[in-house]
């Protein structure tokens, strides 16, 4: 299975300095990752991408037929955050290190 994902980095929202441009670009995958989980991607799809201005920056290809198809509890929970905060989507890397240290205690 080959999964693409090709994001343009010209576009306004993605300007300015790293962290805003590492905040939206994670704001992004965060929204493919919620819609994959909602609605799935046949291959030979293409879902576009798109940034929190609404503007078009790429796009996602599901190339090949997937052989399994596994979700994550942290990667719903993420989705579900991003759906409740319309997109802005704030650090997250400490609380899933504190999560996945949970799961190991």
């Amino acid at each position: 299975m080959h999964f693409q994902l090709r994001i343009e980095c010209s576009a306004s929202a993605l300007g300015g300095d790293s962290i805003s441009r590492s905040q939206e670009l994670a704001n992004i995958l965060l929204a493919v990752a919620a819609d994959l989980l909602d609605q799935g991607l046949a291959p030979g799809d293409k879902m576009p991408l798109r940034d929190r201005n609404g503007d078009s920056v790429g796009i996602a290809q599901l190339i090949e037929r997937p052989n399994v198809l596994a979700s994550s509890a942290l990667l719903k929970q993420g989705a579900e955050r991003l759906r409740q905060t319309c997109g802005q989507a704030r650090p997250l890397r400490r609380e899933l290190s504190l999560a996945r240290r949970s799961q190991h205690d």
